[in-house]
């Protein structure tokens, strides 16, 4: 048994060797139609890591953020930024 990496520091559950050649299985391919992406990257992450998903994400228009979170907390403060990048900021003044 190994600690979770939560907020629970009790729960627990099992990871076996196995497990790894399934987690790569899951493994995501390239993107199909990276022009089609528009990923929202921020530098304060806690999880991944921002450099990875930039690299990912290199051939796509990326919206980068200096802080930020996982969860996009601040996401309503940059609708307006991420409509704009998709072209669709004139979509709803227009209404």
């Amino acid at each position: 048994m190994r600690p979770r990496w939560c907020s629970d520091s009790a729960a627990a559950f099992h990871f076996r060797p196995e497990y790894v050649d399934e987690l790569h299985a899951l493994a995501a391919g390239e993107p199909l139609h990276p022009e089609r992406i528009c990923a929202v990257i921020a530098k304060g992450d806690e999880v991944l890591d921002w450099r990875e998903m930039a690299a990912r994400h290199a051939a796509s228009r990326i919206l980068l953020l200096e802080g930020s979170d996982h969860a996009l907390s601040n996401f309503a403060e940059l609708l307006p930024q991420v409509l704009a990048e998709l072209g669709l900021d004139d979509t709803l003044t227009s209404r």
